[in-house]
Parts: C-alpha cells; structure tokens; sequence
C-alpha cells in the first residue's frame, strides 16, 4: 500500500436532488461508481437553450438558488422529491404549478428531466478544502459562501490544488473510499449568485479569474466505494 499522510477530516457532505436548487447536508452517503445516489437527478431545460447545456439554471433565474429540494425516503429511486419555494410554498418535483413558475420566468416553456446519473457537468464528485475558502475570502476582501461552490465532499483544512494526481483515502486508511483527485474544476458565473440571497456579484468571478485562475475545487473519481461521513479522517495517498 501506498504511503498515507492524513491530513483532515470531512467537514460536511451535500447532495443537490434538482440542478440548481440549494442542496441537502448529510450525516451518511455511499459512494457509487457515478457518484452519490440521487446527486443532480433532476434539472429543468428550455427547448431554445443551446444544445450544449440545455439546463434551465441560476444563470438564467438566479431565484433558482433559493429553492430547496429534500427526498422523502432514503431510496431516491423511488422517494418522492419535494421542492420548497422561497416563501415557504411545497411542490412535488413535477407539479405543473411548479414548471409553471419557472417557465414564467425564462419568457419561454421550460421542461423537467430525470437522469438516473445526474446531470453534472463534467464528473459526478466534487471537492474543496477548507484552506481554498479561507485564501478565496481574503482575496476577495469579504468572506466567501461555501455553498456557491456547492462541493460534495468538504475537507476541513487544506487546498484542493495540491491533491491534484494523487488520491483521497477516507475512514480507515487500508479499507476506506478512495477518489482519485483528477481535474481541477473550472467556475462559471454560477458562483456570482448568492446562495443566500439570490443578489449577483460579478467582482468575486472577476477575484477567482485573476487570482485563482478560474480554478476553485477539484473532481475526484471514485478507486473504490464505500460510505462517507462527516467526522471521517482523510489521507492523502
């Protein structure tokens, strides 16, 4: 085996059922082959957005952020997926007053898919060190939402750039998940957007260009599967 060095722990795990919408905080996932069950299985699209990325997003209606989405059971295959508006409003995930609101805000019919690997962008496991927020938020002169990253895996300490080719070993050192730390994640003007208040600020994309190269979080590829939990030691292979 080869040699470990531990270097945090895991600070939080998310999941976002509905591309977009504000995601939910787990205590315990497991780790498949496409990532976390259920993670981006649902995304709104427009019939007359580019084929390239036809998602109906928070670029488009930054209000998107302010929705939450919970499944209603531990199996996402079956669970009913309930979405929270901003005003306290609940809507099943394909209820046509819900598609009705987007749609009313796009100017155009917009449309509900369900992908049983997600609808990620590039890879299905996303992850960001601590140490990466904390240099983020003193480059841009105020603190920096976790959240507009929206990770999957949260490490408590540490950058994620000086990962990059080596692999994540998490829990116990000769059993425990291990991803691979194969790209850095390029942002888009997704991160503008408060996730706390839907308001848009450009300066922190102008911050994460010029400063970090337009680089903040990496992808892990799965080596082997297992559960994940906050509090889980990790080690840098």
């Amino acid at each position: 085996m080869s040699q470990l060095t531990e270097i945090g722990r895991v600070a939080r795990i998310h999941r976002y059922p509905v591309k977009s919408m504000r995601g939910e905080s787990l205590s315990r996932i497991a780790l498949t082959w496409t990532g976390f069950d259920g993670d981006r299985q649902y995304a709104f699209h427009t019939p007359a957005a580019p084929s390239r990325f036809p998602w109906f997003t928070a670029r488009i209606h930054a209000e998107m952020v302010l929705y939450t989405a919970r499944y209603g059971a531990d199996d996402t295959k079956t669970a009913p997926l309930t979405v929270t508006a901003p005003g306290g409003a609940a809507f099943d995930i394909a209820a046509p007053e819900l598609i009705a609101r987007f749609s009313a805000a796009a100017g155009t019919e917009v449309g509900m898919i369900r992908l049983g690997r997600g609808c990620h962008d590039t890879l299905p496991v996303s992850i960001i060190g601590q140490g990466t927020l904390d240099v983020v938020s003193a480059a841009h002169g105020a603190a920096v939402n976790m959240d507009r990253f929206r990770p999957n895996i949260v490490i408590d300490t540490g950058r994620e750039q000086e990962w990059l080719g080596r692999t994540l070993v998490f829990g116990n050192a000769a059993t425990g998940v291990r991803l691979n730390i194969s790209k850095p994640i390029q942002r888009c003007s997704f991160i503008t957007v408060d996730p706390e208040t839907a308001a848009r600020d450009a300066t922190l994309m102008r911050t994460v260009v010029e400063r970090f190269n337009n680089e903040i979080g990496v992808y892990g590829v799965p080596e082997r599967l297992g559960d994940l939990a906050p509090g889980m030691t990790v080690w840098l292979a």
